[in-house]
């Protein structure tokens, strides 16, 4: 039998040949495949990395704790309208009227800074020219009042064409905006509760001043604040309330505590990012061989 199939391999050595040119542009198509699932593999590690290259604890007090989910729609919208104007219409306590002032501008710079970075989707070249430089305020003035800015941001009560639909939707996929959003979103709610339980106290003691209105509503107030950073860079914050809070040590010792957890969970995060980054490595290695 190995006798008879030896002049057929012989025929047959012009054909291997031809064979042997032709199977080369299979490879180059694997390697090509094996780059882009590469890079779209670094791209999805870079998100991943952004949101664990520092870790923050933040420690407060509420009334109670509610199961509400973060919806970005909803959060969006609830943000976008916030102004002196509307504040006042809803009654928002005087004393936490900057603040809320404060989240929108802070809505408004995130999406300015996504527009001017030349590696983002939402990259307009034109926001950085020196004719449109009275319209990006926002950037190098933090003091700039929110009235004097002219906003960037889609307008979610006038979606009336299905592109502007789109163009929010795409900033609402956004991982960079939506972390933002979702940090102001959970500031926000925390104003939302001081402002009821302010508003509750007020009612309740009418002939007593606004200031002590404040110092008696000990909720929805960080008390303690710890970032740590990945070069190790550590930074505490600590509330002014919290020197006379008649549980100061207490919410030390548990501000602490979440702390020590944190950096635990925080450690064990960048270990698997590494073994994924080492694996995932190993693995293209062995297919390119």
């Amino acid at each position: 039998m190995t006798n008879n199939k030896q002049p057929t391999t012989n025929n047959n050595q012009p054909t291997t040949n031809n064979q042997q040119t032709t199977n080369k542009q299979p490879t180059t198509n694997k390697n090509s495949t094996l780059g882009q699932t590469f890079n779209a593999f670094v791209a999805s590690l870079e998100e991943v990395l952004i949101d664990i290259t520092a870790l923050e604890v933040n420690t407060m007090v509420v009334n109670q704790i509610t199961g509400d989910k973060f919806i970005p729609w909803e959060a969006y919208r609830d943000i976008y309208p916030i102004s002196p104007t509307y504040i006042e219409q809803q009654g928002i306590h005087e004393s936490l009227r900057d603040r809320y002032i404060e989240l929108r501008k802070n809505l408004e710079l995130e999406y300015t800074l996504l527009l001017s970075d030349p590696t983002s989707e939402f990259y307009d070249p034109t926001v950085l020219d020196s004719a449109t430089q009275k319209n990006n305020q926002i950037l190098t003035d933090p003091t700039v009042e929110l009235e004097q800015m002219q906003s960037r941001l889609p307008d979610p009560y006038s979606i009336n064409t299905g592109q502007k639909a789109l163009a929010l939707k795409q900033i609402l996929n956004n991982n960079r905006f939506l972390r933002s959003l979702r940090k102001i979103s959970e500031l926000k709610n925390s104003l939302d509760n001081r402002n009821k339980a302010l508003h509750k106290k007020q009612d309740e003691h009418s002939d007593v001043t606004s200031e002590v209105i404040q110092k008696a509503v000990k909720t929805d107030i960080i008390y303690a604040q710890t970032v740590i950073q990945l070069d190790g860079d550590l930074i505490n914050r600590y509330s002014e309330e919290i020197l006379d809070h008649p549980h100061r040590d207490l919410i030390l010792q548990i501000h602490r505590d979440g702390v020590l957890s944190g950096q635990r969970q925080w450690r064990e995060m960048l270990e698997f990012v590494i073994e994924l980054v080492q694996a995932s490595l190993q693995g293209i290695r062995k297919a390119l061989k």
